[in-house]
């Protein structure tokens, strides 16, 4: 079983998943041709994601579980998705000039502090505001909720729904060379990042 994908024809795997929307956090897993995290929910072709062998528990209430073969999500409900087994799944030709920029956003009940990549030579808001996809990724995530202080975890990368934001702080891109350069690119070249979603 095959889908148009990255590079071509990808095939459809099964991936591990974790979902927050304002009242619940679904976990199990989802068939998807993609392997950069956004594009699972940015790229779905239906108003509902799958998952099967879910998990099921309301913010708050995590001791009190639902589990079912299948449950069917509301993407546009979803707030944050995060998939541990595309973290480093990325096509090489997607590759481009990015610089890393600091931004927390505050999306009820979540709040998301980490690191954003900006295409050189763009303001961290185009990357926040204009851009036409409604999820977006963000790595080295602190996710922390101060109503539900049990959801504080931390992800390497993670999808957003930068829409839902209520409130968005962000900094102005590191360029490469000036601070540390994690990436081991030349002291004042941009990074290559590559794309996380």
């Amino acid at each position: 079983m095959s889908a148009f994908g990255l590079g071509g024809y990808a095939t459809v795997e099964e991936i591990e998943v974790e979902l927050f929307t304002a009242a619940y956090r679904v976990t199990g897993t989802i068939h998807t041709p993609f392997r950069r995290v956004a594009e699972v929910v940015n790229q779905l072709p239906g108003g509902h994601l799958a998952v099967e062998n879910a998990t099921i528990s309301a913010l708050g209430a995590e001791e009190s579980v639902e589990r079912a073969a299948s449950a069917l999500v509301t993407v546009d409900q979803v707030l944050v998705l995060v998939a541990p087994g595309l973290v480093s799944e990325s096509s090489a030709e997607m590759r481009i000039l990015k610089n890393p920029a600091h931004a927390v956003l505050s999306i009820p009940p979540l709040r998301l502090e980490g690191t954003i990549h900006v295409p050189v030579g763009s303001l961290p808001v185009d990357g926040l505001l204009n851009v036409p996809d409604r999820f977006m990724p963000m790595t080295d995530v602190s996710l922390t909720s101060a109503i539900h202080p049990a959801l504080d975890r931390s992800f390497a990368v993670l999808a957003l729904r930068r829409d839902r934001a209520h409130v968005i702080v962000v900094s102005e891109p590191r360029e490469a060379g000036t601070d540390r350069d994690d990436q081991g690119d030349k002291p004042g070249e941009p990074a290559v990042e590559e794309d996380a979603d």
